[in-house]
């Protein structure tokens, strides 16, 4: 009686991972440009902020869409 479907669970673990850190990344990344770039030019502290927030906005609709499509593919994945 053991599990017998390593494989399987591994794969959707690293699914999941790679819809989940992917976005996260990219969140940290540009998070940390923008507190640079605000140290840098205070006085364009608007401009910074709308310009990473349009980054975060598309990201966070790519990252939504992901989720979304990972579900679809594990519940057709059941029902097949």
């Amino acid at each position: 009686m053991g599990f017998k479907h390593w494989f399987q669970g591994l794969e959707v673990i690293l699914m999941f991972l790679v819809v989940v850190a992917l976005p996260c990344f990219f969140i940290a990344l540009w998070g940390s440009k923008m507190v640079n770039d605000l140290g840098n030019n205070p006085s364009k502290s608007a401009q910074i902020q709308a310009s990473a927030g349009w980054k975060v906005f598309l990201v966070e609709i790519v990252s939504f869409v992901l989720l979304i499509s990972l579900y679809m593919f594990l519940y057709n994945l059941q029902n097949a």
